[in-house]
């Protein structure tokens, strides 16, 4: 991370970038007396704002009031690229105010045609702030308030509720208790629910402390014990029952996952078994 730090009275404090390090992040943090933009350059990640998550991506900008609390972490697969700056003293028709943005308002924007022109904003305020030639704090504050204008036309003040993140992670849930003996990929998962892989394994992770495919593992395993205490059928028949077509294979998985064979589980749940009527 390479950050420029203004100490002048100027209402931008400090802008700086991230380049693309697979190992970035910023843990949960706020500033009392700051507000940040930060626009995605390139990449992926999760952004978490007031413990909401957003899946960003290039062209995306997000605003940070102060005082608002707000956590960063990089895809390690498509790694973030991304500028930020810190701003103080906004004013607004002449009166002082400490968001950039109304509180009910989104703090993830979409800036769409204005992508371009935003970024191209954001690179020349980084690289006048950095070379510091004649009249660059001038230069500074003209670009930043042109980039406020365009926070001002692109926010929405009245922006629908935020989608409830436990109530998405119990819909992911629930749709992979109704496949769980298809074998998807989490791109299949993905799909279904029209988000980044990404994001809807961080979701549901939160939630469950478990990620979709291991969790659609062990719902399986769960099936398999079912039917390993409960009727006569070979292990090779459950096996193909649960979508296996290699017995061995699953004998392996049920090992290492459950900790013991399937024989070995079936002879020591039969012995602790009560079966009181037939099923």
């Amino acid at each position: 991370m390479s950050k420029t730090r203004k100490e002048t009275s100027s209402r931008l404090l400090y802008i700086g970038k991230v380049n693309g390090n697979p190992n970035w992040n910023f843990p949960s943090h706020m500033h009392e007396d700051i507000s940040e933009m930060v626009y995605v350059s390139d990449g992926e990640g999760i952004i978490k704002i007031n413990e909401h998550p957003y899946t960003v991506k290039k062209g995306d900008l997000l605003i940070y009031n102060q005082g608002v609390i707000h956590e960063q972490c990089t895809s390690p697969v498509c790694p973030l690229s991304l500028y930020y700056c810190g701003i103080a003293n906004i004013y607004s028709d002449g009166t002082h105010t400490k968001h950039l943005i109304p509180e009910n308002a989104s703090p993830y924007i979409q800036t769409k045609a204005y992508a371009g022109r935003i970024g191209e904003l954001f690179e020349f305020m980084y690289e006048e702030s950095s070379n510091q030639k004649t009249g660059y704090e001038k230069i500074c504050e003209a670009l930043l308030d042109v980039l406020l204008v365009l926070v001002q036309r692109l926010v929405q003040p009245n922006a629908s509720k935020k989608q409830d993140s436990d109530h998405l992670a119990v819909r992911i849930k629930e749709y992979l208790d109704e496949n769980y003996l298809q074998h998807l990929k989490l791109q299949d998962i993905a799909a279904h629910f029209h988000m980044n892989p990404y994001y809807l394994s961080h979701v549901f992770k939160h939630k469950y402390d478990d990620s979709p495919i291991r969790y659609i593992v062990y719902r399986r395993m769960g099936e398999a014990k079912r039917l390993l205490s409960t009727t006569d059928m070979k292990v090779s028949e459950i096996a193909h029952v649960l979508g296996y077509q290699n017995a061995n294979y699953f004998t392996n998985l049920f090992t290492n996952t459950m900790g013991e064979s399937p024989t070995q589980y079936k002879k020591n749940e039969r012995a602790e078994r009560v079966d009181l009527q037939k099923t």
